[in-house]
């Protein structure tokens, strides 16, 4: 091969891996960015000079593909927020640039076989600017590739760089190759409605998330849920999926049950037709419903997801986490004592159980698990597992105003109501915490009620003119007898 003929397929393959700078990586060079009036990158015309070493400098963008072709200099306007933590692997891939045919080197990061991939290596992470460069490289072609990426960042597709590429003018040779690749964030949030939700009662959870951005010969093959829940919640029913804006059916979707086999993890997994309702970017999301069973060792249930989606760019699974919201219930237990008699407690004393924000403002009556009357047992205690603390809903603070009120409807027999017969309760995660007798742990609240001894009849006096009536009535009596006893006599 001449010197002319091999000149004029390098400019050619050239081209065309620095136009798979803008292609084959997503969105390399963004919109409406235009090279600098000062182009720092050098540029050489002629057969390329093998006495020199070469660069790759990447500016990593967060933000949608384009489809904007690369120059390989530094670029004004270029779109997108910095990415920080960004790390790149790049490698030297076995062609020879002086002797090989240019027209087999691979064009793309899928052409690449795996035995041309050299132990000729170098990784870099990007920095608050977004930018990692790799400099004093030998003279090549060379593969990029994302081997980390902050969370939530999808990572974007290896491309091939060559060292040097044709500048713009495909006049001369750019040694120092400038790239700018994009990649698109998937943000995946948890949320619960949890308010006012005893023990046994339904709540839900919300899992959302972006679907990847896709297009083209790029497609969405994958896209699941999965919530490894608490031992102490029971799976209740899916109650919404959903792609952007439209509600997916049951056929568009699969539910994995959680069980003891796969450590009590719901998963739903979209089927084809479902996949194929998805649009590239949509806000997808999962709501289902739980109910806690128990209390248990803690007051608080604490719950976050997985988000599992093929990359379009790559192919490989993107596993994403949301963040973890918490629930809180506790136990309250009742404690009925006599008022008077130290240690003396009181059994038979029923109570019912309100939400309330005051004495005076009840609200509804509760009922945990089918039961709204609670009675005391031989030992004066009864105890309701679980309630819902009230400052703390919803995973954000609860306004102050709630609390629980206890209505004695029944003394203990042989006891007075008390001349209060509600109490207010503020079951708040402070006060479950504070220890103390009665069995008050860590996640029981103690309430001690008393009652006081039924008023009996007073007995009559025995002093005084009581003395004296009960004299007058005895010698009635007496004289009444010796007038009857008289009358027999004389019949």
């Amino acid at each position: 091969m001449n010197k002319i003929s091999r000149t004029a397929r390098s400019v050619t393959f050239a081209a065309v891996v620095g136009l798979s700078l803008g292609i084959s990586a997503p969105g390399a060079l963004a919109e409406d960015a235009t090279p600098t009036t000062e182009q720092q990158s050098t540029t050489q015309k002629g057969n390329i000079d093998f006495s020199q070493k070469g660069s790759i400098t990447l500016y990593k963008k967060k933000g949608a593909e384009s489809e904007n072709a690369a120059t390989g200099k530094d670029m004004e306007g270029v779109q997108g927020e910095a990415l920080k933590g960004v790390t790149f692997k790049i490698t030297k891939l076995d062609y020879d640039l002086q002797n090989g045919d240019w027209s087999k080197f691979p064009k793309k990061a899928a052409d690449v076989e795996e035995g041309k991939k050299t132990n000729l290596t170098f990784e870099g992470t990007t920095g608050d600017d977004g930018k990692v460069a790799f400099d004093k490289l030998p003279l090549g072609i060379y593969l990029v590739e994302e081997t980390d990426a902050p969370d939530g960042i999808v990572a974007g597709a290896p491309f091939i760089v060559s060292v040097p590429m044709t500048d713009d003018s495909y006049e001369g040779w750019n040694y120092d190759v400038v790239a700018y690749p994009k990649n698109t964030e998937s943000k995946t949030v948890k949320t619960v409605k949890d308010a006012d939700k005893n023990i046994q009662d339904e709540y839900t959870y919300t899992i959302e998330a972006d679907a990847p951005q896709f297009g083209g010969e790029k497609t969405l093959e994958k896209f699941e849920f999965s919530d490894k829940l608490d031992s102490r919640l029971a799976f209740q029913r899916v109650t919404e999926v959903k792609a952007g804006g439209t509600i997916l059916d049951e056929a568009d979707y699969t539910i994995t049950q959680p069980s003891a086999a796969n450590e009590n993890t719901l998963g739903v997994q979209l089927t084809q037709t479902g996949l194929d309702k998805v649009n590239s970017g949509d806000k997808m999301s999962l709501t289902f419903g739980v109910k806690r069973t128990e209390v248990g060792a803690s007051t608080d249930v604490k719950n976050k997801a997985d988000v599992v989606f093929n990359n379009p760019n790559t192919n490989d699974d993107v596993k994403l986490k949301t963040n973890e919201v918490v629930t809180y219930h506790g136990k309250l237990k009742v404690v009925k004592k006599d008022g008077k008699e130290a240690g003396a407690l009181l059994p038979g004393a029923e109570f019912k159980l309100y939400q309330c924000t005051s004495q005076e403002n009840l609200g509804n009556a509760i009922s945990i698990n089918g039961k709204d009357t609670w009675t005391t047992g031989e030992d004066g205690t009864f105890t309701i597992d679980g309630l819902h603390v009230t400052d703390y809903e919803n995973d954000k603070e609860a306004p102050a105003t709630k609390k629980f009120c206890l209505e004695e409807t029944k003394a203990p027999a042989g006891y007075a109501l008390p001349e209060n017969k509600i109490t207010e309760i503020d079951f708040t995660r402070e006060n479950l915490k504070t220890t103390g007798e009665y069995g008050d742990d860590e996640v029981t609240l103690v309430s001690q009620i008393e009652n006081v001894k039924q008023g009996t009849p007073n007995l009559p006096m025995t002093g005084g003119a009581g003395v004296g009536i009960l004299a007058a009535i005895g010698a009635a009596i007496v004289a009444a007898g010796a007038w009857f006893a008289r009358r027999t006599s004389r019949a």
